[in-house]
C-alpha cells in the first residue's frame, strides 16, 4: 500500500498526461473492429447499398469489413464413389466478384460484372476498409480425416495457384487507385484439428501440404504487397482432440507457411458450437501460445447458436457477451461471424450497437469488469510504460475532463477502497473474515501471511444474490497464506454458506481449505501445495459446492494414503460428520504430484461433477489403495472432460476407479469424453490386470466417446474390454 502511494505522488508531481491523438480522435475503443460478410449476400449490391452497409458498420464501431471470399466453386453432387476425386463433380459452378482472366461461369449482374470495384468505391468514400479473402471452394471440406490422399496434396497445389493468382490480380488491378482501402487478405480454408493431424499418425503430412499451399499466398503479398497482413481463422471439435494437441500442429501449420509477425492468427471461438465459456479460453490459449512470437492473435466471436437439428440461430446477447469476456483479455482485436447475417434487421443492430459501446466506469482492459487490474494497467500508462494498452481510454476519464491523468487514477483507487475491504497483514484478515456479512469483499494484499496453527475460521453466511468474497487483490501477485508445517492445521476452515474464495494460494499445512456444512461456496483459482494430507476437503453436509481451475500439486507430504486432492464428503467410519455431500463440482483443475487419488468422492454423496480437469500421475503412492486419477464411492456422478496421464507410474492401475463401500452406493456414474494416456494396456505390478478406463465390476455405470492411449496412439474406448463391468450402457 505504502509503495501505491508513493507512485501515485511521483505520478503527480511528474505530471499529467493527455489522452494520445490516437485515442483521442475516437469516441471509444470498440469491441469488435471487423466482421465477415459472404458472397452470396452481396454479389448484386449497387454502390448505394455497399456505402450504406459501410456506414451502418462504422457507426456500430467497426474499421473494416473481411469479404470472406473473391472466388466461390460450388461442387455440387458427386457423380462418382469418391468424394475426394474433384473430376467426379460434373456440375461445378464457379463465381467470381469481378471479371478476372481466372475463368469464372457467373458474374454479378451489375457494373460490367465488377462487384469489387463497388465496394472498394465504396469503402473509399465512408473511410472504411475491406480484407479480400480469395478462394472459397467446397472440396475442402472432403479432404480431414485418415491419411491425406495424392489428391489432397495435388487440390491444395491447384488451389495455392489460384489464390495467389487472384491476389496478384487484384493487386495489379485495383492496387494504385484502391491500395489504402485494401486492408489485407484473408486466407479461406478453414483450418481445424484434424484427428490424424493432431495424434500425429499423418507423420505431419497434413501439416506440410497445408503449410506449403498457404506459403505461395504469403510468398506472392510479399512480393507484390509486404505491408498488407494476411488473416486465417481456424476453428476446434473438441471431440476430436484435446487443445494442446491442436496448437502443435497448428505451431507446425505457422512454421511451414512462413507468417510474418504481421499476419493475424485469429481462431473461431467456438460459441457457434455451443462451447461453455470456459472451454472457449482453454482452447484460445493453447492457441495464442502455439503462435506467440510469430503472428498477431486476434479472436473470432461466433454470434450464432446450433440447434439441435444443425441449423444455426441468432446467439443471444448474454451468451455472446460471456463468450466475448472468455478471451477479450487474450486478443489484441475482436472480430464477430457475422454483423449482416444474425444482425441485418433494425432491432437487432440497435441491441448489437448498445452491447459493444456499453461501458463500465474504470474498465479500461475491456474484460467487462472493475477491478484493480484496471487501476494498475492505468497507472502503468501514466508512468510511461509505452508496452501498455488501455483497450478503452473513455473507461479510465472518471473525470470526464477529455485527458487521462492523476486524478483519474486516484478516483478509480478510491471507489475501489471504497467497495471493498483491503488487508495487508494476518490481523488484518482475521479480523475481515471474524466480522464479514452478507455482500462483503475482502481483497488481500501481495504478501505472506503466517496462518501458523491457527487457522482462519470463516463463520459468517452470504447470500446467494451477496456471497461473501475473499479474493487476492491482484491475481497476477497472489497473497501466500502460509501454515507453521505440514503435519498440523488448516488454513481455512469455512462453515458459513455462500462464500467465494478466489485467487489465494495455501501452503504447507495439514489441509488446505476445508469446507464444513458450508453451502453454494465457491473456491477457484486458488493454488494449494505441499499440504500433509487432502488439499481441499468439501465435508459435513457441504453441498452444491465448486472448486473451480485450481492447480492442487504436492500434497500428501506427512500422510501418502490421505493426500487427495480433493476430497468430497467422508468415510463411513467418520459419524461425526454429516455424510450428504451432494450436487457438488470439480471443474477445470489441474492435479500434479498428489500422492493418493486426484478426487475422492465418498459414499452416501449424490450427484458429484468431474470436469475438464487435467491429471498427472506423477507422485501417485498407491497408498490405502490409490490407484486411480479419480475413486467414486457416491452415486450418480457426471465425469467427463478430462484427460489424463499416467506417466508410467506403476502404482495407477486405472484411470477411474468404482467402490461399493456401502451396501447400494457406488452406482449410476456417467462417464464421457475423457481421455487417458494410460501407457500400457496392462498394468505394471500386476502383468495380468486389464489398465481399465473405468474398473468397478459391480456398477451400472455409462460410457460416451471416451479415448485411451496404451502406449501406441489414442483408440476410442467403446466396448468391454475398456471396462471391468459386464452392466455397462453404451451412450450414442
Amino acid at each position: 500500500m505504502k509503495r501505491l502511494i508513493s507512485i501515485l505522488l511521483s505520478a503527480v508531481i511528474c505530471s499529467a498526461y493527455s489522452v494520445p491523438s490516437s485515442y483521442a480522435k475516437g469516441e471509444r475503443s470498440s469491441r469488435f473492429t471487423s466482421t465477415f460478410i459472404q458472397y452470396w449476400s452481396c454479389r448484386d449490391w449497387t454502390q448505394k447499398r455497399w456505402e450504406q452497409e459501410l456506414v451502418e458498420m462504422k457507426s456500430a464501431g467497426f474499421d473494416s469489413l473481411i469479404l470472406q471470399s473473391v472466388y466461390d466453386i460450388d461442387r455440387g453432387e458427386c457423380s462418382g464413389e469418391n468424394k475426394q476425386d474433384p473430376s467426379a463433380y460434373l456440375s461445378s459452378e464457379s463465381y467470381c466478384i469481378f471479371p478476372s482472366s481466372i475463368n469464372a461461369k457467373h458474374h454479378t449482374s451489375l457494373n460490367d460484372g465488377d462487384e469489387l470495384a463497388l465496394a472498394l468505391e465504396a469503402a473509399k468514400i465512408t473511410g472504411m476498409k475491406l480484407w479480400l479473402g480469395t478462394v472459397d471452394d467446397d472440396m475442402w471440406w472432403n479432404y480431414g480425416w485418415g491419411i491425406p490422399s495424392s489428391y489432397f496434396e495435388d487440390w491444395c497445389e491447384n488451389n495455392a495457384e489460384l489464390c495467389s493468382g487472384l491476389i496478384d490480380e487484384i493487386w495489379n488491378r485495383y492496387g494504385e487507385e484502391y491500395g489504402d482501402q485494401i486492408a489485407g487478405w484473408y486466407y479461406t480454408n478453414e483450418i481445424w484439428n484434424i484427428d490424424a493431424a493432431c495424434d500425429r499418425t499423418d507423420n505431419g503430412e497434413y501439416a506440410r501440404i497445408i503449410g506449403d499451399n498457404i506459403k505461395e499466398t504469403v510468398d506472392t503479398v510479399n512480393s507484390i504487397c509486404p505491408e498488407k497482413p494476411i488473416i486465417i481463422s481456424p476453428f476446434f471439435n473438441n471431440q476430436i482432440s484435446m487443445e494442446d494437441d491442436f496448437a502443435y500442429f497448428i505451431k507446425d501449420v505457422v512454421d511451414k507457411a512462413g507468417f510474418r509477425s504481421i499476419d493475424i492468427y485469429a481462431p473461431q471461438d467456438g460459441g457457434g458450437r455451443n462451447y461453455s465459456a470456459s472451454e472457449i479460453r482453454k482452447w484460445a490459449e493453447a492457441q495464442k501460445k502455439s503462435v506467440e512470437g510469430n503472428m498477431s492473435f486476434w479472436i473470432n466471436n461466433e454470434s450464432f447458436s446450433t440447434r439441435d437439428d444443425g441449423s444455426l440461430v441468432r446467439k443471444d446477447f448474454d451468451e455472446l457477451r460471456e463468450n466475448y469476456f472468455a478471451t477479450a483479455d487474450l486478443a489484441e482485436e475482436s472480430i464477430i461471424f457475422s454483423w449482416y447475417y444474425y444482425f441485418n434487421d433494425n432491432d437487432l443492430r440497435d441491441q448489437y450497437k448498445e452491447f459493444i459501446t456499453e461501458t463500465i466506469d474504470g474498465d479500461v482492459n475491456d474484460d467487462g469488469k472493475y477491478s484493480v487490474a484496471d487501476l494498475v494497467i492505468l497507472e502503468k500508462w501514466l508512468l510511461g510504460n509505452h508496452d501498455t494498452v488501455l483497450k478503452n481510454w473513455k473507461n479510465a476519464d472518471l473525470c470526464t475532463d477529455g485527458k487521462l491523468d492523476t486524478f483519474d487514477l486516484c478516483l478509480m483507487r478510491k471507489e475501489l477502497v471504497d467497495e471493498s475491504k483491503i488487508v495487508s497483514n494476518i490481523g488484518e484478515l482475521r479480523t475481515a473474515v471474524a466480522t464479514a456479512k452478507a455482500g462483503d469483499t475482502i481483497k488481500v494484499a501481495p504478501g505472506l501471511y503466517m496462518i501458523k496453527n491457527d487457522k482462519i475460521l470463516a463463520l459468517s453466511e452470504g447470500t446467494l444474490d451477496e456471497p461473501i468474497i475473499l479474493k487476492a487483490l491482484d491475481p497476477d501477485n497472489p497473497p501466500q497464506l502460509i501454515g507453521e508445517s505440514a503435519e498440523n492445521g488448516y488454513i481455512l476452515n469455512i462453515l458459513g454458506d455462500n462464500w467465494i474464495i478466489d485467487g489465494l494460494v495455501c501452503s504447507y499445512s495439514q489441509k488446505g481449505i476445508v469446507l464444513d456444512n458450508s453451502n453454494h461456496s465457491v473456491i477457484q483459482n486458488c493454488e494449494i501445495y505441499n499440504i500433509g494430507a487432502e488439499a481441499i476437503a468439501i465435508r459435513d453436509g457441504s453441498s452444491y459446492c465448486t472448486v473451480r481451475s485450481c492447480n492442487i500439486h504436492d500434497t500428501g507430504l506427512v500422510s501418502p494414503g490421505y493426500g487427495e486432492g480433493v476430497y468430497i464428503g467422508s468415510s463411513k467410519e467418520k459419524t461425526e460428520f454429516d455424510f450428504k455431500c451432494d450436487h457438488n463440482k470439480v471443474i477445470d483443475c489441474v492435479f500434479k504430484n498428489v500422492a493418493a487419488e486426484h478426487v475422492d468422492v465418498k459414499e452416501y454423496t449424490t450427484d458429484t461433477e468431474i470436469s475438464g480437469c487435467t491429471f498427472y500421475g506423477d507422485g501417485m503412492t498407491g497408498e490405502n489403495y490409490a490407484g486411480s486419477f479419480i475413486d467414486l464411492k457416491g452415486n450418480d456422478c457426471y465425469v467427463h472432460d478430462n484427460i489424463g496421464y499416467r506417466n508410467n507410474n506403476k502404482k495407477i492401475v486405472a484411470a477411474f476407479e468404482v467402490h461399493e463401500q456401502v451396501e447400494g452406493w457406488g452406482y449410476h456414474h456417467v462417464f464421457e469424453n475423457n481421455t487417458l494416456y494410460m501407457d500400457q494396456p496392462y498394468g505394471a505390478e500386476n502383468t495380468s490386470r486389464r489398465m481399465y478406463v473405468v474398473d468397478g465390476w459391480f456398477s451400472d455405470f455409462s460410457v460416451k466417446n471416451n479415448k485411451v492411449d496404451y502406449g501406441k496412439g489414442l483408440v476410442s474406448a467403446d466396448s468391454r474390454e475398456f471396462y471391468n463391468s459386464d452392466n455397462v450402457t453404451y451412450l450414442t
